[in-house]
């Protein structure tokens, strides 16, 4: 059960793969934030969620209604943030090499801020802002690339000395940006921003990045009006991996940006956090219905599922790691519980979603649940196969909504698929 609704009989009408969001759990890690960026932080502050975890028309509405910001990076998720009711000024419009229409976009609506990610892009916004917003300037970030690196995958890293985001310090060229938008007639700098990667457990990096920040900040006498250190706090997939909790995180970014402003003598600016696993991964649930089952010649206990690599390929890209539950039987007892590789039903080797996970025996039918899977899983699904990209349901106590349909690719109809 969650949220009071029986699992078996949501993948029973609505298919599976299937999708489910816990509503309490999302309303809890929003409330849990900004409930502890209030306590630790004097200054204004904004809590902005990342909407590349995961966004649909439906998620857009909901995240709206608690008071949330967004951060976009594509006219796609602009579209639907507007749609969901989310006001240009908590928008964030963010990339390493946004088009001519995406940035039209958020000039035209006067964004938040426009997160300008290269020079280049800097010299070509400023001639769009002329052209197109001449009764506004345009109001941007700075995106800054510290010389810090945090322990994680190398796919999800976004700082570092060739990392493909952000004006570099080391190279001088986040200087000459500062410097150029400062003296711009159609730009206005409003802040600093930097993103050190996803999957964080360290505190004392942010601390070191904000250091960094306000260095550069400091030899250009620039005292920002808004800083945003990014997102990028870590989730906890397995009993492994270490405590998520957010106060580590907070303590470490509002202390050194209380602590580098006291020592400048500059007013505390608004502080941006964007999060986008840490409000949505744990509240997601994968549910799937087993297949096949096999054993290999070495003794290997596979177990195929009818989902895998296109709704979730986040294993085959970065060796993510999850658990499994069966739903019929979710505590066996231990004797009964034996090592499987739980695969996907998808024609590559890759397709492995847990390569190693203890289950008990399954039955053909048997559902599986995956927890921890309401992050950078459907917002990277695929086609893959011809596959249908699943369902999405928000559960509540109050009942059960559909956030996404299933998707049905095939033209002919004679056969029978879920709704």
């Amino acid at each position: 059960m969650i949220a009071n609704q029986d699992l078996e009989l949501l993948a029973g009408q609505y298919g599976t793969p299937l999708y489910l969001y816990d509503a309490s759990t999302i309303r809890h890690q929003v409330e849990t934030l900004k409930s502890l960026l209030k306590q630790a932080y004097p200054g204004d502050s904004l809590v902005a969620y990342a909407a590349k975890a995961y966004f649909s028309e439906g998620l857009s509405h909901k995240l709206a209604g608690m008071g949330v910001g967004i951060d976009v990076v594509s006219l796609g998720e602009l579209d639907l943030a507007l749609r969901g009711g989310f006001s240009p000024g908590v928008l964030h419009l963010h990339g390493n090499n946004k088009s001519e229409a995406e940035l039209s976009a958020a000039l035209e609506i006067n964004a938040q801020a426009i997160v300008v990610d290269s020079l280049d892009e800097l010299y070509f916004l400023e001639k769009l802002a002329a052209r197109l917003a001449p009764n506004h300037k345009a109001r941007i970030w700075l995106r800054v690339t510290p010389t810090v690196q945090g322990h994680t995958h190398a796919h999800i890293d976004t700082s570092g000395a060739n990392s493909k985001f952000g004006l570099h310090i080391e190279n001088g060229q986040a200087a000459a940006a500062v410097r150029y938008a400062q003296a711009s007639t159609w730009l206005d700098l409003a802040g600093l921003h930097t993103h050190l990667g996803s999957q964080l457990f360290e505190p004392e990096i942010y601390r070191e990045a904000i250091h960094q920040l306000y260095q550069l900040a400091q030899s250009e006498n620039y005292p920002p009006r808004e800083f945003s250190p990014g997102g990028g706090w870590g989730v906890r997939y397995t009993p492994a991996d270490p405590d998520d909790h957010y106060a580590a995180w907070l303590e470490a970014v509002c202390g050194a940006v209380g602590e580098e402003c006291s020592h400048l003598g500059w007013p505390l600016p608004r502080l941006v956090l964007e999060p986008g696993r840490s409000l949505v991964g744990r509240a997601g649930v994968a549910l799937y219905r087993v297949g096949a089952q096999k054993t290999t010649p070495s003794g290997l206990r596979i177990v195929a599922v009818d989902g895998g690599l296109a709704d979730n390929p986040r294993h085959a890209l970065y060796q993510a790691r999850y658990t499994a539950l069966s739903v019929r039987q979710p505590e066996p007892a231990g004797s009964a519980t034996r090592p499987a590789r739980l695969v996907g039903k998808f024609c590559e080797s890759g397709d492995v979603l847990i390569p190693e996970v203890l289950l008990p025996p399954l039955e053909r039918g048997d559902l599986i649940a995956v927890p921890v899977a309401g992050a950078y899983q459907l917002s990277m699904a695929s086609n893959y196969n011809m596959a249908p990209r699943p369902a999405v349901l928000w559960l509540d106590e109050q009942g059960v909504e559909v956030l996404q349909k299933r998707e049905v690719p095939y033209e002919s109809g004679w056969w029978m698929l879920p709704k």
